[in-house]
């Protein structure tokens, strides 16, 4: 059975982090996504928050994981090792290698300056494209809350970690019960980011077509509910 591997693309301001290893020799002054072994009973996501804390001594959120999962070494060997990478960003602490001798936050036309360890390679485009859709401005995530005090958790949160976050209250025609109206978080966070809040907060969330106004306050809703007819 192969053991498993995890590393993180640490992502940041549109960039992602690269580090550079020292050890073994045949794999010094190449690049890698930080990361190592899962141990015996321990969770993918708790391997990797443990060996970036030891690594880079910040702690990080694990969030989607990538497609697909790379052999190490041999493929054929069924006692090897297997990579798994997933999208992370830091939560709190600064980077500061422990085991690299050189850190870079790289953009995505710059991933192809550095030398990458090869298991690393497959993970690179899904990486380039998890950058450029952090600032991509017309994907906006709604997510989306029965209880305000959760939508204003979320809300505060996503501006404490620097994204944009605007909190409204769903208008739903035809419903009668104005208690029964969600609360919207529109957000330009990457989705990884949002789906966690949202599982937290016990939610849901979907895409925006455009970008929350946030110049107006939002209208009141109505006391009662306006029926329109659905089109035959």
């Amino acid at each position: 059975m192969r053991t498993t591997v995890v590393a993180a693309a640490i992502l940041r301001d549109d960039r992602v982090l690269a580090c550079r290893r020292t050890a073994p020799p045949e794999t010094a002054g190449r690049w890698e996504l930080p990361g190592g072994k899962v141990e015996a009973g321990e969770s993918v996501e708790a391997a990797l928050a443990r060996e970036i804390g030891e690594e880079l001594g910040c702690l990080i959120e694990v969030g989607e994981w990538l497609a697909p999962v790379v052999p190490i070494g041999t493929a054929s060997t069924e006692n090897g090792y297997e990579l798994r990478v997933a999208l992370c960003r830091v939560t709190a602490g600064e980077v500061r290698p422990r085991e690299h001798d050189q850190i870079r936050w790289l953009a995505p036309d710059e991933l192809d300056q550095v030398d990458w360890l090869e298991p690393d390679r497959p993970f690179l485009e899904h990486v380039r494209r998890a950058c450029r859709g952090a600032s991509t401005e017309s994907a906006y995530v709604r997510a989306v809350f029965f209880d305000e005090a959760d939508a204003l958790s979320v809300e505060q949160q996503l501006i404490g970690d620097g994204w944009s976050a605007v909190r409204s209250r769903e208008r739903l025609q035809g419903e009668d019960d104005d208690e029964g109206h969600p609360w919207v978080v529109e957000t330009d966070a990457p989705d990884f980011v949002v789906e966690l809040l949202v599982d937290e907060y016990d939610g849901w969330f979907d895409v925006a077509d455009t970008a929350p106004d946030t110049s107006v306050a939002p209208e009141p809703l109505p006391d009662a509910p306006k029926r329109i007819k659905r089109p035959l």
